[in-house]
């Protein structure tokens, strides 16, 4: 095998492993922790790491860098909860009809907008969240400005509304690892290969007949499906749905993606793990001072990271793997026959 495999066939067997205690771990930590905040910036964590998700799809791995994400959150979140209040339809159902509405809206928008590329295609989707804002905000039915709030009288599984947090905590758990799921399954197959080949040179990628508007298409499809599941998580949540809470935040779920590493199944967790705790910490300690000392160490904490490491917090493990690679070659023997065997090799 060569290095790169072996160093390749290293990463992938920590990464599992790392992850699969991670898994058990959160899955256990209701059991012993009660306390709300805590577990509300657990919830918060998995749910950006959703929506980060759907953000890498389209720009981590197909490379058409949005600033328009939060339109399909808003959909998602909106369809839901008009749904719901307006003709009692279960927020479960509200989610389906959701993420068909925003996949069609995506499908839509995707046209014209894959005819850009560069910043171009990112003002454009700027400007379609701009629009809908606006829409959103002058539209009576759906509660203006104001928003839709949701009547607190139904609770339970059935009306996807709970009075404590932890089942919360185990749905928002279960939307990231079906949002790792599907990024998984695109990694592993030729759609992840035209993806990646795609961002690398779209020019050389129709030179090797990969038909690119269907393929962005596709990754337009998954990532507008994601969205909208976290809108409806979100609103769920927060119990209501406005335009602030729902339609602002490409930003943030860029840059947490960003941070954590663009183009990788757990860069948006990584993101997530570290901006969240930071961000509601700094609210919680200092947002009360009306000078934005939050947002200022929010701020100062993203840049430091992106100047120091460009490729994300993931980029540092990448290092490490790296550096180690040779050192796990001789301590595990055993493991690289076993790749050896797996990829074929001699």
């Amino acid at each position: 095998m060569e290095p790169v495999l072996e160093r390749s066939f290293i990463k992938e067997n920590l990464s599992g492993v790392v992850f699969f205690l991670f898994a058990a771990a959160a899955l256990a930590v209701p059991l012993f922790v009660r306390a709300l905040f805590p577990l509300h910036i657990l919830i918060m964590i998995f749910l950006y790491s959703t929506l980060g998700t759907s953000w890498n799809i389209l720009s981590g791995y197909a490379g058409q860098i949005s600033l328009g994400q939060s339109v399909f959150v808003g959909i998602g979140g909106y369809t839901s909860s008009v749904l719901f209040v307006h003709w009692g339809v279960s927020p479960w159902l509200g989610m389906i009809a959701g993420v068909i509405l925003t996949v069609a809206f995506g499908w839509l928008i995707g046209k014209p907008c894959f005819r850009l590329s560069g910043r171009y295609f990112a003002i454009a989707t700027m400007a379609v969240v701009q629009i809908a804002y606006i829409v959103i905000t002058r539209w009576e039915f759906v509660g203006g400005a104001r928003g839709v709030y949701f009547p607190l009288k139904n609770w339970g599984l059935r009306y996807f509304a709970f009075r404590a947090k932890v089942p919360y905590y185990y749905i928002a758990f279960g939307l990231m690892l079906f949002s790792f799921l599907v990024v998984f399954l695109i990694e592993k197959s030729h759609i992840g290969y035209y993806l990646k080949t795609i961002r690398e040179d779209e020019d050389v990628a129709r030179a090797l007949g990969i038909d690119v508007p269907r393929y962005k298409s596709i990754a337009m499809a998954f990532s507008t499906m994601l969205a909208a599941m976290g809108g409806t998580f979100l609103a769920q949540y927060l119990l209501f749905a406005d335009p602030d809470s729902l339609f602002m935040l490409s930003i943030p779920i860029m840059l947490l993606t960003v941070m954590g590493g663009t183009g990788s199944i757990f860069g948006p967790l990584i993101g997530a793990g570290v901006l969240i705790p930071v961000q509601e910490y700094a609210r919680v300690a200092w947002s009360g001072s009306g000078e934005a000392l939050d947002q200022i160490v929010y701020g100062l904490i993203i840049v430091v990271i992106v100047i120091w490491q460009p490729r994300g917090i993931i980029g540092i493990f990448d290092r490490f793997c790296r550096s180690e690679a040779g050192k796990k070659a001789e301590a595990f023997p055993g493991i690289l026959e076993k790749g050896r065997a797996e990829n074929g090799a001699s």
